[in-house]
């Protein structure tokens, strides 16, 4: 057996690495780039915990919705669930279970629809808002108009109360714990400590029908 022209073995292979001036600039590369990361670190982590917090607070808003729409008030103890907020306290939400109103008259027991302190606590829990991040705005619309917030409003929101009661899923929309007057839809504005700037102010829109949604801006 013949083989074919050529070296088998101890062929010269040529294997060629990194210049020194190679290795310098891919290193000042990778530098540039992890300084611009660690520049940014915080302002990405501002914008992380704001966009956490709201999405927390609209499954806060979920969940009362869940347990209000379903919750057994036969015992005649509580007759539905909702999420409170007040300007007093910008940096809290509270869950709220809506104890049975006698006064209200129906074949199940219901709640008035707003968080009380008096005769009895309604409070469930609540979540504090970290990195200075705060609640900016309460505003409630009506129809198609726009939304009208804080002092705009006459006379000015102190309060927004977001109630769920069965057997539906719809929102029932108070401001300062004034049962007479709903409303249609609400917003609650979150801003960081560089709002207004983009990415460091969401919005979370209550609509009357159910529907709760997101929004990556001010309320108005």
């Amino acid at each position: 057996m013949s083989l074919r022209k050529g070296k088998l073995f101890g062929s010269h292979c040529s294997i060629k690495g990194f210049t020194l001036v190679e290795l310098a600039t891919s290193t000042l590369i990778m530098s540039m780039i992890l300084m611009i990361v660690l520049s940014n670190g915080p302002e990405v982590s501002t914008r992380l915990a704001l966009a956490n917090e709201t999405y927390k607070t609209e499954l806060l808003l979920r969940e009362s919705q869940l347990q209000g729409s379903a919750v057994n008030s036969l015992a005649g103890q509580f007759g539905g669930v909702g999420v409170f907020f007040t300007r007093a306290s910008s940096t809290e939400v509270l869950k709220f279970k809506d104890r049975v109103d006698p006064a209200i008259v129906r074949s199940i027991g219901i709640g008035n629809g707003v968080y009380d302190l008096v005769p009895v606590n309604e409070k469930e829990s609540f979540m504090v808002l970290s990195k200075k991040n705060k609640i900016c705005k309460l505003c409630v619309a009506n129809g198609t108009n726009p939304f009208v917030c804080n002092d705009a409003f006459v006379p000015p929101i102190t309060t927004l109360n977001v109630s769920y009661i069965r057997p539906k899923q719809a929102a029932h929309i108070f401001i300062n714990s004034n049962t007479g007057v709903e409303y249609d839809s609400a917003c609650i504005q979150f801003d960081s400590v560089k709002s207004p700037t983009l990415g460091y102010v969401k919005s979370l829109l209550v609509y009357k029908t159910g529907m709760i949604t997101k929004r990556n801006g001010t309320c108005n």
